[in-house]
């Protein structure tokens, strides 16, 4: 017969591998196969839309730093901003989730003499929290094929409270740095 402390330690164990891996900043970018960045000059921007509690904002005081700090990547990379006729149009979205983490799951077990399992229960409470992550999505559309030349997305944990406005310029700084770390075209 198996150890009765076995049981809930694989149970565990097995749990912990279903769990997804959370790494914050980790950063995911797509490139198209056929996308020629050599050409690409310009670029315009699309309203950025911030996904709040209420819905998506187009107007969140998030925007205007996300445009800034895109922008400069976007420019130590030869890009320059235009109104009309650019060769990239860049789509961005902000969001913030609270995402559930299991910290313990508690089993009831039932032994009788010497130690042997007669039952083993279901698991009788789980501790857990949320935590709060934010997440950039930045694409870069080519104008003339109306289809993604370059996506890219990072993920990073936030504190569970609202930030500053100088603690969101840092968050979304970080953010863009790191994704345009995997952008084709080197900083000039």
């Amino acid at each position: 017969m198996r150890n009765p402390r076995s049981i809930p330690s694989l149970t565990l164990l097995m749990l912990a591998c279903l769990m997804p891996p959370l790494f914050a900043g980790s950063v995911k970018a797509y490139a198209a196969p056929k996308a020629d960045f050599a050409r690409y000059r310009s670029y315009r921007w699309l309203p950025p839309r911030v996904l709040t509690k209420l819905g998506v904002d187009e107007n969140h005081p998030a925007a205007p730093v996300l445009k800034e700090v895109v922008g400069r990547q976007l420019s130590q990379r030869g890009l320059n901003e235009v109104a009309d006729s650019a060769d990239l149009q860049i789509q961005a979205y902000l969001l913030t989730e609270s995402v559930p983490q299991l910290e313990a799951v508690f089993f009831s077990t039932i032994v009788v003499s010497q130690g042997d399992v007669v039952a083993v229960g279901g698991p009788i409470t789980t501790i857990g929290r949320y935590n709060k992550q934010g997440s950039l999505y930045i694409n870069l559309i080519d104008s003339l094929t109306k289809q993604s030349a370059w996506l890219a997305m990072v993920s990073d944990s936030l504190p569970n409270r609202d930030l500053r406005p100088e603690e969101i310029r840092a968050k979304l700084d970080k953010a863009a740095t790191n994704i345009f770390k995997k952008y084709p075209v080197k900083k000039k």
